[in-house]
């Protein structure tokens, strides 16, 4: 199947589909604003969130915010038990 009929056939799926979550679903991802991570709160985080997540975190640790080495972490993960 070429790119054409490939489109061809999405385009007819999408067209018989009559469940406007599902369109909305389809819209939120060729929008590209899906869900691609959350926060350590379950907070849902779409690519452009992530990512402005990600710089706030580097900026903090930037500007002196405390950190935890990988040896720091395990130990007390596995003290609090």
């Amino acid at each position: 199947m070429n790119i054409e009929q490939h489109k061809t056939k999405i385009i007819q799926k999408v067209l018989n589909i009559q469940d406007e979550k599902l369109l909305d679903e389809i819209d939120t991802v060729l929008n590209g604003n899906y869900i691609v991570a959350y926060t350590i709160d379950g907070k849902p985080l779409t690519k452009n969130q992530y990512v402005n997540y990600i710089e706030s975190i580097s900026e903090s640790i930037a500007n002196g915010a405390k950190t935890f080495t990988t040896e720091e972490v395990r130990n007390r993960i596995f003290s609090s038990k």
